[in-house]
C-alpha cells in the first residue's frame, strides 16, 4: 500500500484504532497469537473519545498537528491536566489505557501505510501514571453538605440540575444528562415520583435498569423541570462535559477542593447518606468490621460467628445491596462498598 498524504490529528486517531479493530474475535485467541487490540463496541467509543479528547488538547494547547509529534511529555502533561481539572483516579486510569491503545493502533496503522519510519513511535511512558484502583486503597470522596450547597449556589441553572440529579439519585453524570421526563413516573404509593429507567441502553452504564423512589425533598423541584415538557425531553439540556465543566469551575469559586471527587463525587455523598437513611448505628458498625476483612483478604463474613453478629451481617449486606441497586451496580460489590461506604 502507498503512502498517505496528510491527514488531520483526529482523522489519524479514526484510522489508528480502526488498525487495531478486534471487535467479535475472540479476546483470548488474540492474546494468544499476539494480535489482540479493541475487541467491543463499548472499549472502541471509549477509547475513541479518550483519544480523540486528548489529541484535540494537545493540538490546541501545543500545536501538535499529528500522531507523529507526540512524546511523553505530552502524554505526563495531558494526565496533570485531567487530574486538575478534577477528574477521577479511575476514568484517568482508563484514559491511560486508551491512549496505550492509539499508540499500539498508530504503529499498526504505519505499518499498514508504509509508514516504517513511525512503527516505532512511543509517547506513552513505560510505567503507568496512575496506579489502578483497589478496594484497599479506596478514599472517601463524597462530598460534605455545605461543600454540595457551595458548588451548586456557583453553578448554572442546568448544571445544578445535573448536581441535583447526581446527589440526590445517585446517577452518574451522563444518566443525568441523558435521563428523560418519561423516566419519571408516580410510584407505587401515588404520593410521589419514581425513577424507572426499564430499556438503559444509551443512558446507564451497560444499558441496565434502574430503579428507585425520588426523595420527597426534590419532588417539588423535578415537577418543576418536567413541566411543559414532553417525555422524550432529557431534564438537563446541556451536555456531560459542560456539567464536568461547570462543577470544576464552581469548586475552584466557592474553594471546594476536589481532591479527585468531581461528579463522582457526589456519587458517593448519596450512597453514604443512603447509608445513614437505611443502617443503624451497629449495622454500619458491622459493615466496617466486615470491609475491614477483605481490605486483608479474608471472606466477609471471616469471625462472624454468634447468632447476633450473623444477623447483622445480614441486615448490613442487604441494605448494601440495595444502595449498590440504586447506584446501577450489582450485589456483593465489596470492593465497590469498600470505595462508596468505607470509612
Amino acid at each position: 500500500m502507498a503512502r498517505r498524504g496528510r491527514t488531520s490529528i483526529v482523522r489519524e486517531v479514526k484510522e489508528s484504532l480502526q488498525a487495531i479493530d478486534k471487535i467479535g474475535e475472540s479476546k483470548r485467541n488474540a492474546k494468544k497469537a499476539g494480535t489482540s487490540g479493541i475487541h467491543s463496541i463499548k472499549q472502541m467509543t471509549n477509547t475513541m473519545s479518550d483519544a480523540q479528547n486528548f489529541v484535540k488538547w494537545c493540538r490546541s494547547e501545543h500545536g501538535v498537528k499529528s500522531i507523529c509529534e507526540l512524546d511523553e511529555r505530552h502524554y505526563v502533561s495531558y494526565l496533570s491536566h485531567l487530574s486538575e481539572k478534577g477528574v477521577s483516579q479511575g476514568h484517568r486510569v482508563n484514559v491511560e489505557t486508551s491512549l496505550r491503545l492509539l499508540e499500539k493502533g498508530f504503529k499498526e496503522r504505519s505499518k499498514r501505510f508504509l509508514d516504517n519510519l513511525f512503527t516505532s513511535i512511543r509517547f506513552c511512558p513505560e510505567r503507568r501514571l496512575e496506579k489502578p484502583l483497589t478496594g484497599s486503597d479506596a478514599n472517601n470522596r463524597s462530598y460534605t453538605e455545605s461543600e454540595v450547597q457551595l458548588i451548586r449556589e456557583n453553578c448554572s441553572e442546568e448544571v445544578t440540575k445535573a448536581v441535583d440529579l447526581m446527589h440526590e439519585l445517585g446517577l452518574r453524570v451522563k444518566e443525568a444528562v441523558n435521563v428523560r421526563v418519561e423516566h419519571f413516573i408516580p410510584n407505587d404509593r401515588g404520593t410521589g415520583w419514581c425513577l424507572t429507567i426499564s430499556n438503559g441502553s444509551g443512558i446507564t452504564k451497560g444499558g441496565r435498569f434502574r430503579q428507585l423512589d425520588v426523595p420527597q425533598h426534590l419532588e417539588k423541584k423535578l415537577e418543576g423541570w418536567i413541566a411543559d415538557k414532553s417525555p422524550e425531553e432529557q431534564i438537563v439540556n446541556v451536555s456531560y462535559s459542560t456539567v464536568r465543566d461547570g462543577v470544576n469551575v464552581a469548586c475552584k469559586k466557592s474553594g471546594v477542593k476536589q481532591a479527585g471527587r468531581g461528579c463522582h463525587g457526589f456519587r458517593h455523598t448519596y450512597a453514604r447518606d443512603r447509608m445513614n437513611q437505611l443502617m443503624t448505628y451497629q449495622q454500619k458498625q458491622m459493615m466496617n468490621r466486615v470491609l475491614e476483612n477483605r481490605k486483608m483478604g479474608r471472606a466477609a463474613d471471616y469471625g462472624i460467628l454468634s447468632k447476633c453478629d450473623k444477623q447483622l451481617y445480614t441486615t448490613a449486606k442487604r441494605a448494601m445491596d440495595q444502595i449498590h441497586s440504586e447506584l446501577g451496580h450489582g450485589q456483593n460489590r465489596w470492593a465497590l462498598a469498600m470505595r462508596y461506604m468505607g470509612d
